[in-house]
């Protein structure tokens, strides 16, 4: 079992999935079908339409009656004034679990959350758990099941799970993450929360072995006392990364006609978040960037930031950031000012930010700074103009050659948290990352400043808590 069993797993382990609206034209309900059998799931969907017949090469159902076991697990995209008796329909074939993708219910007004209130009603009295209206459900990278159309490479299996209020943004989400060489292990969105909410969800990520830490996307809380609660206990063993919408009027306003959510005070958010350990990030960007050194698995020891750069002037913009955050930049160890300075032209200051400008002890610098106890983390500034890059005969062109060796870095990574910034062209960048695919690579170094800043405040938090 790959989670704590609290009601939620055939959601993401069904035995059978039916797809109910499943269609012959391109829109919702005709993707998934094509998408699952690719994904091997084709034995184990069964697609549903009053017209009968076969699509994809598989057998269309009539009725959800007439589909066999074992399915457990029911995802509706059929229009919303249907969406009543086709739940009834599901309740009496005694599945239990259902993802209700079609949207037209509470975040359309008064109307739309009475159609919601009956669909509730309708759960209640069969015993359903719902995920939606109005999502586009779930994915499990470990298994390979989605309930929508997501591209290959987001199936990749990871460690971050995403719970997302918005359907649509949930895989947006995905696309970004993707992109920065972040994977996921398991991605829900809840759409309008008529049943399964954010707590439960989380509650279940907490135990599942596939996932070191849950990134959010919030429109408003569920029930905010129960949140408080969850997020206290989860984030004692896993980081819980929020990014929450609704900071001001017209925000709020906003996420009430998305997914019918009543965002509420924006400080009484910032105070839970900052009680609870939650991290919130400011911005989507900002969410990407956490995520990205949150993901290493070494934990800093305290905020003793060391920072070594080509340029003299990245160095200061990284100093400003650190302080802005409140991390400490100590002056180096003598052992480390003893290591640098030996062979070192005369001009180099051997300070911290640590600038060894063009000497050739950036390797050795960087090296010095990962292997010292009294520096609890380390940005690494890579400033070698692409022109320079360029006029290097190809066989030259290697990650060692920027950074120093490449692996006994990625090994002391293992045990201090390492950020790197690229400041150049493109290329170089991309030759970085491939490199050294494990540790976080920025192209400005103010984001990873603030995200080993937010990285050392959770630690210290729950290491307080503990």
């Amino acid at each position: 079992m790959s989670g704590a069993d609290n009601g939620l797993r055939p959601f993401f382990e069904p035995r059978g999935v039916a797809i109910i609206g499943a269609r012959s034209s391109p829109g919702f309900g005709y993707g998934i079908p094509i998408r699952l059998k690719h994904l091997g799931w084709g034995e184990r969907v069964y697609q549903v339409n009053p017209r009968g017949g076969e699509l994809h090469g598989m057998p269309v159902y009539t009725d959800i009656s007439q589909v066999p076991d074992p399915v457990d697990l029911a995802v509706v995209i059929v229009p919303g004034p249907a969406v009543p008796a086709t739940l009834v329909g599901v309740g009496r074939r005694g599945i239990r679990h259902v993802i209700i993708e079609t949207a037209g219910f509470a975040e359309t007004g008064a109307e739309g959350r009475a159609r919601q209130n009956e669909l509730l009603a309708i759960a209640r009295e069969y015993g359903l758990r719902v995920i939606g209206p109005n999502c586009v459900g779930v994915v499990n990278s470990d298994n390979k099941f989605t309930t929508s159309e997501v591209m290959a490479e987001a199936l990749t299996p990871g460690r971050l799970a995403v719970i997302a209020q918005s359907g649509v943004f949930g895989h947006n989400l995905l696309d970004k993450y993707n992109e920065q060489g972040v994977y996921i292990s398991k991605t829900v969105t809840l759409g309008n929360r008529l049943d399964v909410t954010e707590n439960e969800v989380l509650d279940y990520l907490h135990h599942d072995a596939q996932t070191d830490m849950v990134s959010m996307y919030l429109e408003g809380a569920a029930d905010g006392r129960r949140l408080v609660e969850t997020l206290r206990r989860v984030t004692r063993d896993k980081p819980v990364l929020v990014l929450k919408s609704g900071r001001t009027p017209v925000g709020r306003a906003a996420t009430a006609s998305h997914t019918g959510s009543l965002s509420g005070e924006d400080r009484i958010y910032e105070s839970m978040f900052a009680q609870t350990g939650a991290v919130r990030a400011g911005s989507v960007t900002d969410l990407v960037d956490l995520a990205r050194v949150f993901l290493q698995p070494a934990r800093p020891k305290g905020p003793r930031l060391g920072i070594v750069t080509g340029s003299g002037s990245m160095g200061a913009l990284a100093a400003d950031a650190a302080f802005s955050a409140g991390l400490v930049l100590p002056p180096l160890p003598e052992r480390v000012r003893a290591r640098v300075k030996e062979g070192a032209p005369g001009w180099m200051n051997a300070a911290n930010p640590l600038d060894v400008g063009p000497s050739g002890q950036f390797p050795l610098a960087f090296r010095a700074l990962m292997e010292d106890p009294d520096i609890d983390m380390v940005l690494s500034v890579v400033t070698t103009p692409y022109a320079v890059v360029q006029a290097m005969p190809q066989e030259y062109l290697s990650a060692d050659r920027f950074l120093g060796e490449v692996e006994p870095i990625r090994a002391l990574a293992k045990e201090k948290p390492l950020a790197i910034c690229v400041l150049s062209h493109r290329k170089l960048v991309d030759l970085i990352k491939a490199a050294v695919p494990d540790i976080p690579v920025y192209t400005t170094p103010e984001p990873p400043v603030k995200a080993l800043a937010a990285l050392w405040r959770w630690q210290k938090q729950r290491t307080q808590a503990a």
